[in-house]
Parts: C-alpha cells; sequence; structure tokens
C-alpha cells in the first residue's frame, strides 16, 4: 500500500490550472483504493482536459496497483464511454 495517502491531479494549460481532482486512499473490506471525489474543470479549458486527467488517473493506478473508485458523476460517465478502463475502475456499477 502507498505511504501517501492523498495525491492531487492538477491540469495546467498556458500555465493557468484548468483542472484538479483530489484522490484520497482509502481502506475498504476489499482493499485499499483510490477514491476520486469532485473533479474541477474551468470554464473554457481545453478540448481534452478530462481525457488528461484520466491518463493521469491511470497512471497513478498503474504506479500504485490500486483502482481508482470514482465518485464524480461526470467522471463515471467518462469510464462508463470508454471500456479499458474497466481495470482501474473499483465497484464499476452494473448497470
Amino acid at each position: 500500500m502507498p505511504e501517501e495517502r492523498e495525491k492531487v491531479i492538477e491540469i495546467k494549460a498556458d500555465g493557468q490550472l484548468v483542472a484538479k481532482s483530489p484522490l484520497l486512499l482509502i481502506e475498504r473490506k476489499s482493499g485499499p483504493v483510490w477514491a476520486m471525489n469532485q473533479l474541477f474543470i474551468a470554464p473554457g479549458a481545453p478540448e481534452g482536459t478530462l481525457d488528461q486527467v484520466m491518463k493521469q488517473v491511470e497512471k497513478l493506478c498503474q504506479e500504485t496497483g490500486l483502482k481508482v473508485w470514482p465518485l464524480d458523476p461526470q467522471v463515471i460517465a467518462y469510464c462508463q464511454k470508454h471500456g479499458e478502463l474497466t481495470k482501474i475502475w473499483a465497484w464499476k456499477p452494473t448497470n
């Protein structure tokens, strides 16, 4: 289990912060998982910002060997559209 209990994903464009999401390492009965809370994307953020966020989340999951539990509706919708993220998605909804 990673020693760091919190990670923050940040995306910048032209030196300005355009997206940010905190991930907290929590312990579940089935084991540790990264809980991805709110995702903040600035109005006018470049197209593909959410893709960049999720690439960083995927990298974190690969580095730590843990899955992510997305709690933000836009991240859940993104994961539903991108079946390749099933390998890092903890508690994927069945419907």
